[in-house]
C-alpha cells in the first residue's frame, strides 16, 4: 500500500525554491501522484485500443517525445513505446494508491495493462525562467533549442549524471520564459538539486 500522503516526507525539505520566474528558478512540485502505465500488445498482437485507455485515464496517449494534458490537470507523459507516465494530483490524504486502484480497477476491461504507483520513488522539480535551457545545458546533452525542444516535448535523458525525464510544459507562447519539468530518483533528488543550484548560481544574484 502506498504511503499516505500526509506521512510522506520530500527530502529536499527546507533547500527549495530558489531564485525567480524572472531570470531563473527552482522549484519542488508536491502534492502529485506518480503511476507508471504499461501498455502491451494483446495475445494476437492486434494492441490494445489506445482510445479506451485514454478514455480511462481521462488524458490522451502522447505519441513518441510527447506529454499531453488532460482534464483536472492530468499529464502524461511518453517514457518508451508502449510506456507513459501519469503524473496527476494526489486524490486525497489516502495518497496515490486511490489512484493507482482506480486505474487497475477501470482498466482491466480494456486490455493487457500495467498500472504501477511510483509516487514515492520520485521528485518533481521545475524549472522556470528564460535562464533555464542555459543552467540545463551545463549538464545535458540534448538540444533545447525551442526549434528542436518545444513546449509538450519530453526525453529520458541524463542531466549531471543523473537519469531524468525532463519535459517542457506551459504555454508554446511563453518560449521565452519555458518551464522545465524534471522527474528524478528520490536518491538523487538532493544531487540533482544541489547541482542545478550550483549551475544557475550566475544568474541568481
Amino acid at each position: 500500500m502506498a504511503e499516505p500522503l500526509m506521512l510522506r516526507r520530500s527530502p529536499l525539505d527546507r533547500r527549495l525554491p530558489v531564485g525567480t520566474d524572472a531570470t531563473v528558478g527552482l522549484r519542488e512540485v508536491r502534492g502529485r501522484a506518480l503511476v507508471e502505465l504499461r501498455v502491451a500488445n494483446g495475445p494476437d498482437g492486434s494492441g490494445v485500443d489506445g482510445g479506451a485507455v485514454a478514455s480511462v485515464l481521462g488524458v490522451d496517449l502522447p505519441a513518441a517525445g510527447r506529454i499531453a494534458n488532460g482534464a483536472g490537470d492530468q499529464l502524461a507523459v511518453w517514457l518508451g513505446p508502449g510506456w507513459w507516465l501519469l503524473d496527476a494530483p494526489e486524490a486525497d490524504s489516502s495518497g496515490s494508491a486511490e489512484l493507482e486502484s482506480a486505474l487497475v480497477q477501470r482498466l482491466r476491461g480494456v486490455g493487457l495493462v500495467s498500472a504501477v504507483e511510483v509516487s514515492a520513488g520520485f521528485c518533481i522539480l521545475e524549472l522556470v525562467g528564460p535562464c533555464a535551457p542555459d543552467v540545463l545545458a551545463h549538464g545535458c546533452s540534448i538540444d533545447l533549442h525551442p526549434r528542436a525542444f518545444r513546449p509538450d516535448h519530453t526525453a529520458r535523458t541524463m542531466l549531471a549524471k543523473a537519469q531524468v525525464v525532463l519535459a517542457q510544459v506551459g504555454s508554446p507562447a511563453n518560449v521565452s520564459a519555458p518551464t522545465y519539468r524534471i522527474w528524478v530518483r528520490t536518491s538523487f533528488a538532493r544531487y540533482l538539486v544541489a547541482w542545478l543550484v550550483d549551475a544557475a548560481t550566475e544568474y541568481l544574484a
